[in-house]
């Protein structure tokens, strides 16, 4: 006869393999998917650690991924680490992975970028100081820093 506990983690297994299929997670993330499935800490941690095993499972690779993709969608440093802390990928490593990733010059190419574009769709806008407001907001949500949301509103004036 069959354990059902055997049959459980196979469930499990089965289940994070689907979610890992579509992106890879951090650890945080696949333990918190699990569980918000009904599966028990126990069993959620068997699983998690053979993802882990099989190497399906890898926080660093998770971090660069992540990294790489809000920086292909125009997002600054502190938008990017805002999205790795809810992922649960914090701590020196991601800190690290992420200066190394975006180096500020980069950084600045990336907001020159973004504002550039987004005065184009402000062209409409009548009133300037609405238009660098607006801008101003842009960058900020977009995890950009004061002082580069500065540098780039007196790039968009002069």
């Amino acid at each position: 006869m069959k354990d059902p506990g055997d049959n459980t983690y196979r469930n499990a297994l089965n289940s994070a393999l689907r979610i890992l299929a579509r992106r890879d997670h951090s650890v945080f993330e696949l333990t918190q998917k699990l569980t918000h499935r009904g599966y028990d800490e126990g069993m959620v941690q068997r699983v998690v650690a053979e993802c882990g095993r099989m190497d399906y499972l890898d926080d660093r690779r998770a971090t660069r991924q992540l990294i790489d993709r809000m920086k292909r969608r125009g997002m600054g440093v502190r938008r990017i680490r805002h999205e790795l802390q809810k992922r649960g990928l914090e701590g020196e490593q991601a800190e690290s992975l992420l200066h190394a990733s975006v180096p500020p010059s980069e950084e600045r190419s990336l907001a020159r970028q973004a504002a550039e574009k987004k005065w184009k769709t402000l062209a409409n806008e009548t009133e300037f100081r609405n238009k660098m407001l607006r801008l101003q907001r842009f960058l900020r949500y977009r995890g950009f820093s004061d002082s580069l949301i500065v540098e780039m509103l007196k790039e968009m004036h002069s």
